[in-house]
């Protein structure tokens, strides 16, 4: 005669493994509800673990008749553990595909991810089976989670580097990038000790908490990082092709900064050159900076070979790891619209009116400037879009009668809305225009007309790309309209523009604005780490310069109001306050 058993609470279904199959079946049988599923599932993995994979099947079947709607998506990660047992890794990965992880309890999801990072190692994917134990990760705790990374680290130490820089992307997350940069120094190889030290260095600054800090060589063994000071400066930069007028003009606003400098500068041409093979020329001249690229794709490429000499940026890719020596400085006009967002709050405005081509760079500036909007006042912005000629009347009218959408509890900023209120609907009290200099022209007559004509004009913010040359005939139309744009473009620094002028006096302000960049680019070169550690800003042509902790070189540009044919400082009109 059989003792009896004596029923016991299920434990987690994902649980360690630490009894027989038959063991937890016989739990099962004296159970009812959710705990005989919880022992029935052990069973089964039980079952799987000792090799009886036919009895887990069909254990696996019968269990699917009694399940619920709920319990289907264990029975598919049951499903695919048999098809790992079975050797079928792709119908195993298939099945997950269908599973919403998140959806899940953390138990489940561990179980999956594990699921998935052993299919994919058995179809040789090192890559991807260590993308899955990194997801994995924060899941565990104790033993359990050392032994996660001790296999993350081992998967990633099969991958060759190249392999792994060409993987770091902003789809994944900071700590897959993180494994992916230090797996790819890590097995790197013929490169010089140095070099190697410097980007582990980088590396550890950038990671302060990141698992991979456990493989870390000796630190007293890595050199540390310094202020910058380069004694060779490797500006790359597109001198041929079809934007070489920008590259020349940016090349040219380098020069002048550089005048009375001691460190040599030399200049790599980036158009028809792949960035690796750029990257060894620089390398081998013995650069210890390097200014630009200027293009997106170029940065980007350059990230990937994770520099070991400190880098500014001519352009802000949309993978912007944040590396310790990695600085990114662009004249976007997502920064500028930041700016006039923080502008239009110190106007004491509360409620901003953004009207914006109905294009790609027409909404990402808007989002920009209402992501700023809704973090200093918390509360967002009206966001209302253009199309054509034809229809502006109509998107005028549509724009002035919209309110801004939902935005949940408000947030505890300065001044803003309190903590767990939700913001009311009001009209607008300001306009915030991403327009260029002819859509400007041509729009701001409508706001006059279908607004009360009795009533004076919103107070109306555009930013460089309605920038129209000082001196020309006045154009009534644009009376009382607020432009942000650096000083360089209305009276600061004179005696360097005259400078400038004779030598190019047929410079565009587009070319200005570029020369601009490079001189500011070049200046503040030895700025960079205690900007980036909160210095107070420093004076530019391109605007007041500060830095991000992520390394972003921002600009806080001059406003300007036009009146009679000129811009005028607000301050100076307006006095002290």
């Amino acid at each position: 005669m059989q003792p009896a058993v004596t029923p016991e609470p299920a434990p987690d279904m994902f649980s360690p493994l630490d009894r027989a199959a038959e063991q937890y079946s016989a739990q099962a049988e004296v159970a009812s509800g959710d705990d005989a599923f919880a022992w029935r599932v052990l069973a089964i993995r039980a079952q799987l673990q000792q090799g009886n994979t036919a009895d887990a099947r069909a254990r696996l079947n019968n269990l699917r008749n009694a399940a619920s709607l709920s319990q289907q998506p264990v029975l598919t990660l049951l499903d695919a553990a048999v098809l790992l047992t079975e050797q079928q890794p792709g119908a195993g990965l298939q099945r997950l595909q269908s599973i919403d992880a998140q959806a899940l309890a953390p138990s489940a999801r561990a179980y999956l991810w594990l699921l998935q990072a052993n299919l994919y190692e058995q179809q040789q994917q090192p890559l991807e089976a260590a993308l899955a134990l990194i997801a994995r990760h924060e899941l565990l705790s104790g033993p359990a989670q050392g032994n996660n990374r001790e296999r993350i680290h081992r998967l990633l130490s099969a991958v060759p580097a190249a392999n792994l820089r060409q993987a770091q992307s902003e789809q994944y997350s900071a700590e897959a990038n993180g494994w992916f940069r230090l797996m790819a120094i890590l097995n790197a190889t013929g490169q010089p000790e140095a070099q190697r030290n410097w980007q582990l260095q980088s590396w550890s600054n950038s990671y302060p908490e990141h698992p991979g800090r456990a493989y870390l060589p000796d630190t007293q063994a890595v050199a540390q990082q310094q202020d910058f000071n380069p004694s060779h400066i490797a500006v790359l930069l597109p001198l041929s092709g079809r934007l070489a007028e920008q590259g020349e003009a940016i090349r040219n606003g380098i020069l002048s900064a550089g005048q009375g400098q001691s460190a040599r500068v030399s200049f790599f041409d980036t158009q028809g050159t792949e960035m690796g093979a750029l990257y060894l020329q620089v390398m081998q001249a013995g650069a210890d900076f390097i200014l630009g690229p200027l293009l997106k794709e170029n940065v980007d490429a350059l990230l990937k070979q994770d520099p070991a000499i400190p880098v500014l940026a001519l352009n802000q890719p949309a993978y912007q790891p944040e590396l310790a020596g990695f600085y990114y400085f662009s004249l976007s006009p997502e920064g500028e619209a930041a700016d006039a967002a923080r502008r239009i709050w110190d106007d004491g405005h509360q409620q901003p009116l953004v009207f914006a081509p109905a294009n790609e760079l027409g909404r990402r500036v808007a989002a920009e400037f209402n992501r700023q909007w809704q973090a200093q006042s918390g509360r967002p912005a009206i966001l209302a879009y253009f199309s054509n000629q034809a229809g502006i009347e109509a998107d005028v009218r549509r724009a002035l009668s919209s309110r801004p959408a939902a935005a949940g509890p408000g947030l505890p900023v300065n001044g803003g809305t309190p903590l767990g209120a939700v913001p009311e609907a009001r009209a607008p009290d300001s306009v915030f225009m991403v327009s260029n200099a002819a859509e400007t022209r041509f729009i701001l007559p409508y706001f006059d007309f279908v607004r009360d004509s009795r009533a004076g004009r919103l107070p109306t913010y555009v930013i460089s790309r309605s920038y129209i040359p000082a001196g020309e005939a006045p154009m009534g139309e644009l009376a009382g309209l607020r432009l942000a744009d650096m000083p360089w473009m209305f009276d600061g620094s004179p005696q360097l523009k005259e400078e400038v002028l004779a030598l190019w006096p047929d410079a565009s302000s587009a070319w200005l604005r570029l020369f601009a960049l490079g001189y500011d680019a070049r200046a503040v070169v030895m700025q960079l780490p205690a900007l980036r550690q909160g210095a107070p800003a420093v004076p530019g042509l391109t605007g007041e310069l500060t830095v991000s902790p992520a390394g972003v070189v921002q600009r806080r540009l001059e406003w300007r109001e036009y009146v009679n044919g000129d811009w005028l400082s607000i301050e100076q009109q307006t006095g002290p306050q």
